[in-house]
């Protein structure tokens, strides 16, 4: 959270596409380690990947303490791209965000 937005979050994020997806289709993973020096070095190892070869990437599901490691062989998607996003902090902490009635 920030002090000129209290109610926000920054998260930083691996977005992953299939070639065969509609543009408005992707799966989007929470990084583990929320800061920009870990998505740099989350892009550079994607980036550095050749053929054949998985990266792992430590990511965080809503509402779960503990993390897990995502392998992921970024030549075979059609588009990835790591990402900071701002979300409210209600959905980051509580999960989805309440309906409203």
């Amino acid at each position: 959270m920030t002090e000129s937005y209290p109610d926000v979050v920054n998260a930083w994020a691996l977005a992953l596409q299939a070639t065969t997806a509609r543009p408005s289709e992707f799966l989007l993973y929470a990084l583990a380690d929320n800061t920009a020096e870990a998505a740099k070095q989350v892009e550079v190892d994607l980036k550095a990947a050749k053929p054949g070869e998985f990266v792992a990437v430590d990511v965080r599901f809503t509402n779960m303490m503990d993390t897990t490691t995502l392998h992921v062989q970024p030549h075979l998607w059609g588009v990835w791209c790591v990402m900071e996003r701002t979300i409210p902090a209600a959905e980051m902490f509580a999960g989805s965000p309440a309906v409203q009635q």
